[in-house]
């Protein structure tokens, strides 16, 4: 019985160390997005941030996959 609950344990601790994982991606993630809004289109070319929300997308859409 003893094992069992070490094993519940050390599965709740897994779970949070995911959840906190995914914030802390998420959070960084969101920072990224606010300068690429900000800060790129001012040198970079419109076709060219096309491509780079394009693939941005791909990537997230990844990420989301393998959650």
């Amino acid at each position: 019985m003893e094992d069992f609950r070490k094993l519940i344990d050390q599965l709740r601790d897994i779970g949070v160390e995911f959840l906190e994982t995914a914030q802390h991606r998420a959070k960084l993630s969101t920072i990224f997005d606010m300068f690429t809004e900000n800060v790129i289109p001012t040198f970079v070319s419109e076709k060219e941030l096309k491509k780079y929300y394009e693939k941005r997308m791909e990537e997230v859409n990844d990420f989301i996959y393998n959650l």
